[in-house]
């Protein structure tokens, strides 16, 4: 595949939330570049339409109203603590694949942000070096931020140049965060257009550009690897979007029937429903909720209600919470007491070798076929305990049936993605 065309299927894969500038998901140089080259031709093209329309004599007039005068200020690198410390958090967010985090740093915080910001987190292992270029933005006490970093993605040892560009605003409590704004007023969009076009920021993409271009040369191990990453993160973007309108029209569904509550829960006496995976245990049906705690996978509730926005409310005896229902599997009574029995075990019992697959690790031993992330339990939310490289091995526990191999890691109960072991 040719750079061309990586370039055509990025650009879809962002295109939705592609405003003037690209926020939020990491984009690659030459992408930017390529935003920078159709803003120019709709540039020049409302251009050529106001000289068109002008009447003799209106020329000046129509320069003059513009829009807000861009100032030819000069691009300062690391220059502001408050906007680097703002960056930084962001990038670790991305590294950790900490949503929470996102509350204090985006606004407004939607949900197809959540999405995007997700799947690419997934995808990032670490980001070693992050350089930021600001200039003043097109409001009081605001910033146009142009992030240059290298990333390094899940399945490649090196690191792949990028660069994005964030909105940065104050709030009226005097914090900056970045501005995730669906749409901005006119003349701010012309304002950044405009800062988008001078020479020293054409330059500086042009050059991580360059870096990125000889990186991907056809055939080359990044490049292979990168188009792996971007399938999957359009894939996972896609899937959840789905999910997501799924929900909306069953809550349009129920409002319809002119029921006096905006969700008609099904009734759940004596079900129970076991987690699936580590995951929060919220107040309320809504990401943004406050969190209890924490389930852990295997851990059995008491079922209250299932949602139709794709919630379940549950008890586990002494405080009633809400898990997202893709992360819980509705079982009988008898599964319920089985797996609580389980946990009652001794850790010998529980990690018998007769629960090894055998398809995987036959020899006592998993080895890592790439660059692997351990985690402190079976989620990619999970703490990380470290890293491990191509043709290490760790002594296998068991290979669940979920995705994830629970391994000894320095002295300890850990887990690695099954995927990348073999």
């Amino acid at each position: 595949m040719s750079i061309r065309e990586l370039a055509e299927r990025l650009k879809d894969t962002v295109a939705e939330n592609r405003k003037v500038v690209l926020p939020i998901v990491l984009v690659v140089a030459i992408l930017i570049t390529m935003g920078i080259g159709i803003s120019a031709n709709r540039k020049k093209q409302q251009q050529e339409e106001v000289q068109t329309n002008a009447q003799p004599g209106q020329e000046e007039t129509a320069k003059v109203q513009e829009g807000l005068a861009v100032p030819e200020t000069g691009l300062e690198e690391n220059a502001y603590p408050e906007i680097n410390e703002l960056i930084m958090k962001y990038y670790k967010a991305m590294e950790e694949n900490d949503t929470d985090a996102l509350t204090e740093i985006i606004s407004p915080l939607t949900e197809a942000v959540l999405i995007r910001f997700t799947e690419w987190a997934k995808h990032t292992e670490a980001c070693p070096a992050v350089n930021i270029y600001t200039k003043p933005g097109p409001r009081e006490d605001s910033y146009i931020a142009y992030v240059v970093a290298d990333i390094q993605i899940v399945g490649y040892e090196g690191t792949v140049p990028g660069m994005a560009s964030f909105f940065i605003c104050k709030n009226d409590a005097g914090n900056y965060y970045i501005n995730m704004e669906e749409e901005i007023d006119k003349e701010e969009a012309d304002y950044i257009e405009a800062l988008n076009f001078q020479d020293d920021v054409k330059d500086l993409s042009n050059k991580v550009s360059v870096d990125f271009n000889q990186l991907m040369q056809s055939g080359s191990e990044a490049a292979q690897t990168f188009l792996k990453v971007e399938e999957s993160i359009t894939k996972g973007i896609q899937e959840a979007l789905l999910v997501g309108q799924e929900a909306e029209q069953a809550e349009e569904a129920v409002a319809e029937e002119g029921t006096e509550q905006e969700e008609t829960p099904q009734t759940a006496a004596g079900k129970k429903a076991k987690a699936l995976d580590v995951v929060n245990m919220r107040s309320s049906d809504s990401e943004k909720a406050d969190k209890l705690g924490k389930a852990e996978i295997g851990d059995v509730f008491d079922v209250l209600e299932e949602r139709a926005n794709g919630w379940t409310k549950l008890s586990n005896g002494t405080q009633e919470f809400y898990i997202k229902s893709q992360y819980l599997e509705i079982i009988s009574e008898e599964s319920a007491e089985a797996s609580q029995s389980e946990e009652t075990q001794t850790p010998e019992q529980q990690e018998a070798p007769a629960a090894v697959d055998t398809s995987l690790g036959s020899n006592g031993y998993v080895t890592a076929k790439t660059t692997v992330n351990v985690r402190k339990s079976a989620s990619e939310n999970g703490e990380r305990l470290g890293t491990i490289y191509m043709g290490e091995r760790l002594e296998l526990v068991m290979n669940q049936a979920d995705g994830w191999c629970k391994v000894k890691y320095q002295g300890q109960t850990a887990y690695v993605k099954s995927e990348f072991m073999e």
